[in-house]
């Protein structure tokens, strides 16, 4: 057969290989996933293709290319190590059925590689999606990258993985997520669309250069009863479609706390939430598997603060001039979602009491956080004939005053759904069930701590590597100069 020819810019390559490598898999189940399909039309359009089955992203060539139409596969890796570093045009040269070359120049240099290529056959074929499509904005890009944010990973529940589009409410459309922990929400939407989909989480929907301009379409094919229904991103000359979750996302309205409740509200000014950026992370007690930090309001005053498991003073970070208005109050986060909400730009902080979600918002856009719930007391064993009621005795530490508005009040419980809510206010009661639920929720966050050990053992490691490396190389000079030290001759 007669060689076919794709010849393609060096810098318009690299971008697409950036892209396209976000779906392919580094162990790809399929061999013919680690490959892009090329085609050319019959216009001498030219699209690059990657999947891994449930992701498919295609890049269009700017430039039309000249010659027949086309359709052949080409090995991701050694075309990326390829165009690494170059600046000359690639050829893709297709010589015979199992046979692709790759062709460029390092300089004034030639540089040429013949590699097997698998038939196109066994690529799997391109979905289609025709669904009507809806314009997206910028508003809409930045929200969902926020709620891609708020999704979990490695969990059983289905709905935790993917962001709601979320048209169930008359008054307003909505990108949901939550992982069960936090919840984000963002309104104002209005899509064109009858039921609510789930979008999973893909990291190529993350990537700052798809949507760059904010600019796209999203389409949705509704599928069998057999196929999960596929979902279509278009923007510029990037489309991504990407099979949608089966699950139902849980109703949540409950959990956003009505605005006719009595909370604490906290206005964060430009330089508070500087200082909090800045002041949070240092805070101790970060390394525990919650990395809990405590808000407290105080006077007025905003006051972010940490205590070490073995002390005995609080480490505070005071914000003064920070506008807070309600009663005293405090609640205790994970200081992670803290810091995520202060870089989303939610500006407002309501706070209910240290038992209720605390909630953060700006415009529409809103996130909700589980607290750390205190540790609960030992049940008091009542005085009996047999053993006379002890005498309280003063304590060593006594624990720092706070107003009488601080103290703990009766609170009434928020509303509950029948379905599983993405958060859920903290029970007054404790039950068998509910207690096996937040056991399993402990075991969830001490694995997460020790995989974050696990990772900080190996950055140790990997210096320690490092080091020992660098001293051998200064005692293999030290050696060098003593040798050379016993060569002179007096």
């Amino acid at each position: 057969m007669n060689p076919t020819t794709i010849e393609l810019p060096a810098a318009e390559l690299k971008t697409a290989l950036t892209g396209l490598g976000k779906v392919i898999s580094k162990r790809p189940t399929l061999p013919v996933l680690s490959y892009l399909r090329v085609t050319r039309n019959q216009a001498g359009n030219v699209t690059l293709q990657a999947t891994d089955l449930d992701t498919t992203a295609i890049y269009a060539v700017e430039q039309p290319s000249e010659g027949p139409p086309c359709d052949f596969l080409v090995p991701f890796e050694p075309l990326s190590q390829l165009v690494k570093g170059g600046k000359e045009p690639v050829q893709l040269i297709r010589e015979a059925k199992d046979k692709v070359r790759l062709k460029t120049h390092i300089g004034t240099s030639p540089m040429d590689q013949t590699l097997d290529t698998p038939p196109i056959r066994e690529f799997p074929p391109t979905p289609l999606v025709d669904g009507k499509p809806v314009a997206l904005d910028a508003r809409f890009r930045d929200s969902l990258r926020q709620a891609l944010d708020c999704t979990a990973t490695g969990y059983n529940r289905d709905w935790s993985q993917h962001v709601c589009v979320d048209t169930r409410y008359p008054e307003g459309h909505y990108l949901a997520a939550s992982d069960g922990s936090h919840f984000f929400c963002a309104n104002s939407f209005t899509f064109d669309l009858k039921q609510p989909v789930l979008i999973p989480d893909q990291s190529f929907l993350r990537w700052n250069k798809f949507m760059e301009d904010g600019v796209g379409e999203l389409s949705v094919q509704t599928g069998r009863k057999t196929d999960a229904p596929l979902v279509q991103f278009k923007s510029g000359r990037w489309t991504c479609i990407s099979k949608s979750g089966e699950g139902e996302f849980p109703k949540w309205k409950h959990i956003v706390a009505d605005s006719k409740q009595a909370r604490t509200r906290i206005e964060l000014d430009p330089a508070a939430m500087a200082t909090l950026l800045a002041g949070v992370p240092k805070l101790p007690c970060g390394h525990e598997f919650r990395h809990p930090v405590t808000l407290e309001v105080l006077g007025g005053t905003l006051i972010a603060k940490a205590k070490a498991t073995d002390a005995k003073d609080w480490t505070c970070l005071i914000l003064n001039g920070t506008k807070a208005t309600g009663k005293a109050v405090c609640v205790t986060l994970n200081r992670d979602y803290l810091l995520k909400a202060l870089r989303f730009g939610l500006t407002t902080v309501e706070i209910e009491d240290e038992l209720k979600p605390a909630q953060f918002h700006e415009g529409g856009r809103r996130m909700v956080v589980s607290p750390i719930l205190p540790p609960e007391p030992p049940p008091t064993q009542k005085p009996t004939a047999h053993s006379p009621a002890p005498n309280p005795q003063p304590s060593s530490n006594p624990p720092v005053s706070e107003p009488p508005s601080a103290q703990p009040q009766a609170t009434s419980p928020m509303p509950k759904e029948t379905q599983t809510s993405p958060t859920a206010a903290p029970p007054t009661e404790t039950s068998p069930v509910k207690a096996v639920i937040q056991h399993i929720e402990n075991i969830k966050d001490t694995l997460k701590g020790v995989l974050k050990d696990f990772a900080e053992v190996l950055d140790g490691l990997k210096q320690l590597e490092k080091e020992k490396k660098a001293s051998d190389k200064e005692m293999d000079s030290v050696r060098e100069k003593l040798r050379e030290i016993q060569s002179v001759r007096i």
